[in-house]
């Protein structure tokens, strides 16, 4: 287990780095649409590319190191190719692949969701506790991932047996036990002393990883508008109240009556909002930015906090230092213009912002372009 992505990678690098034995895998019609994929040890997707692409190529990699030994007048090539063939036809190896690919694949899922741009830490949570009901549901699922990989060895006529290993102790002295024994590699081993421990580790970490993240969706949790709705007054104001002396340097005391009033103001248009998102632009959509001014606050830091991050605590501050040092660069003379845009809005939406801009890039420019 701890040496499987490093075969894994000497296979990708003994084909990249040949062009002709790279050309050897253009066998069959799927060429075009799986191809080996490099590791990358902080990528789950870079991972599970690299696993699948192994498993669905399996046969065709097999065929290609089978012919390059038997072909290859490279000595060294050849022997390299023999070491990573007799890798490939074992029956652990086969299995630890179908394992491995089974777990990181509700993986791919949730990176795939946490890439998009309408993610945020409510969707980042959602998708991680399916991925980890997952992973827990496959604790039950391993005679099916035995006879996955005992079908794909069959593919290839590859034995599956119950081999036997030595395994190596300390030199035996007086009153010792027994030294060398012979050990059973049984299917039973291999899930008690691989596939469980393999699951539990990945649970693990799962779960420390995103304490975090965790901990501030559940500050911000009373903001949905679901949970607004379902709250009673008491239990609104509770959650406020924990919410403005956690956060105190930037959220008022007004915000308990802000979202008092919030819930009585629309609570006809709460049932048809989701998110804290589908807040937010509910606020502003309507011009209450003004009447709501805290609550708006805390949505937007919320929706702008990342959801790649371990401890999405850390962000909250990262988010006020950026906006103080907006607010203090910003001069009275910037203020005052963009007031002035503001309140003459009508006659700017007229400007021909392009030509604005080009005329002032044609007066700023030290070089300009005499052909036009």
């Amino acid at each position: 287990m701890l040496n499987f992505f490093d075969i894994l990678q000497d296979i990708f690098l003994f084909f990249s780095k040949s062009a002709p034995r790279w050309a050897s895998l253009a066998l069959g019609d799927d060429v075009a649409k799986t191809v080996l994929k490099k590791v990358c040890t902080t990528r789950w997707e870079s991972q599970h590319n690299a696993v699948f692409a192994l498993k669905h190529r399996y046969r065709d990699v097999l065929k290609s190191l089978t012919n390059i030994t038997l072909t290859s007048d490279k000595k060294e090539e050849m022997n390299r190719a023999k070491g990573l063939k007799k890798k490939l036809e074992s029956f652990e190896f086969v299995l630890i692949l179908t394992i491995w690919e089974h777990i990181l694949r509700p993986f791919y899922m949730v990176y795939k969701k946490l890439q998009s741009i309408d993610s945020n830490l409510d969707n980042a949570c959602e998708c991680l506790k399916s991925a980890i009901s997952i992973i827990q549901n496959l604790r039950e699922k391993y005679e099916e991932l035995v006879a996955s990989a005992t079908n794909l060895c069959n593919s290839w006529g590859i034995f599956v047996k119950n081999n036997q290993h030595r395994r190596i102790y300390s030199k035996k002295f007086y009153g010792d036990l027994d030294g060398d024994k012979i050990q059973d590699i049984t299917e039973e081993n291999l899930r008690v002393k691989v596939f469980l421990p393999l699951i539990d580790t990945a649970l693990v970490q799962l779960n420390n990883r995103f304490i975090g993240l965790q901990k501030v969706v559940d500050k911000f949790n009373f903001l949905n508008p679901h949970v607004i709705l379902q709250s009673s007054e008491d239990n609104l104001v509770k959650a406020t109240y924990d919410f403005i002396l956690y956060y105190e340097k930037d959220i008022s005391s007004d915000f308990t009556r802000q979202m008092l009033s919030l819930k009585e103001f629309i609570i006809d248009s709460l049932s048809s909002m989701k998110t804290i998102k589908d807040l937010a632009n509910y606020i502003l959509e309507n011009d209450m930015a003004s009447l709501f001014k805290d609550i708006l606050t805390a949505c937007i830091i919320f929706i702008s906090l990342p959801v790649t991050v371990a401890s999405a605590e850390r962000s909250f501050s990262k988010l006020k230092i950026i906006k103080n040092y907006l607010r203090n660069s910003m001069g009275q003379e910037k203020l005052s213009n963009i007031s002035i845009l503001n309140i003459e809005r009508s006659r700017t939406k007229e400007l021909n912002v392009s030509k604005i801009i080009d005329d002032f890039a044609n007066q700023k420019a030290r070089k300009k372009n005499v052909c036009k």
